[in-house]
């Protein structure tokens, strides 16, 4: 993860991006004691699906739930996914 200074970044604004893009790396820009992140947009909306994902306190539970049964050994072969 690289980190710039505003003034490092707003001097080579296209090669950060560029590189941001290409790596899929976040870069931190910082500007005194507070800092922002770039990052690519599909890592943008991944954060924003999972992070939906977690308000949905059911679907946590559900997870949580089915994770617990794998780990105690209930489980069951599906042969034909549509005939659940």
């Amino acid at each position: 993860m690289q980190v710039v200074t505003i003034s490092g970044f707003r001097a080579n604004i296209k090669q950060y991006y560029d590189n941001v893009l290409l790596t899929e790396e976040p870069l931190i820009i910082t500007k005194g004691d507070n800092g922002a992140v770039l990052i690519p947009l599909k890592e943008f909306n991944s954060l924003q699906r999972r992070l939906e994902f977690y308000k949905n306190t059911q679907a946590v539970r559900d997870l949580k739930e089915a994770v617990d049964q794998m780990a105690s050994g209930k489980l069951i072969e599906v042969t034909d996914i549509d005939a659940l």
